[in-house]
């Protein structure tokens, strides 16, 4: 399952050193997590309900700015998920279930935001990164789209994501 390290070292590491730096990474994460977790908190204290509706709206708001030369549809979803996929090793695990040419599918199992913020009881400030999903796969490229059924931050077993060249 892709998401080791040595998938991008130069040099590969033993798996007790990948868990050492992949401890540390967590760590750090969910220090400045932390932070997050204490300012919404603060806000609510302040502000009440209404702080917390703010981070709900800013989730359901999320907009993309399409980069300026997209390429052929296609080839930009291939380049995306490859992107993705070097992005996401180390703090996440995944299985690639579909490799089309318009169409990639993940199975995601791990995610370190979702089990940092399960763990701080903030699932809804971990969200507002999951909710950048599909802003991100259009602004690559405005004619692809991005769905999801499942969510790991949501407490469901994993997250399905699918990109694909959006035919309409």
């Amino acid at each position: 399952m892709p998401g080791s390290l040595n998938d991008i070292l130069p040099e590969p590491i033993s798996e007790a050193n990948e868990r050492v730096i992949l401890d540390l990474l967590k760590r750090k994460m969910k220090g400045a997590a932390g932070l997050g977790v204490q300012l919404l908190h603060a806000m609510e204290q302040r502000f009440g309900p209404e702080a917390r509706q703010v981070v709900r709206d800013m989730a359901d708001d999320r907009r993309s700015t399409p980069r300026p030369d997209p390429g052929q549809p296609a080839a930009d979803l291939h380049e995306f998920c490859a992107r993705l996929d070097r992005g996401c090793v180390g703090s996440h695990q995944w299985q690639r279930v579909s490799d089309q040419p318009n169409r990639i599918a993940y199975e995601f199992t791990r995610c370190m935001w979702a089990e940092i913020y399960r763990e701080l009881d903030e699932p809804l400030l971990g969200y507002v990164i999951c909710a950048g999903d599909e802003p991100a796969v259009k602004s690559h490229n405005p004619a692809l789209a991005f769905k999801r059924t499942k969510v790991l931050m949501n407490g469901d077993e994993l997250c399905d994501h699918v990109f694909y060249v959006d035919e309409s």
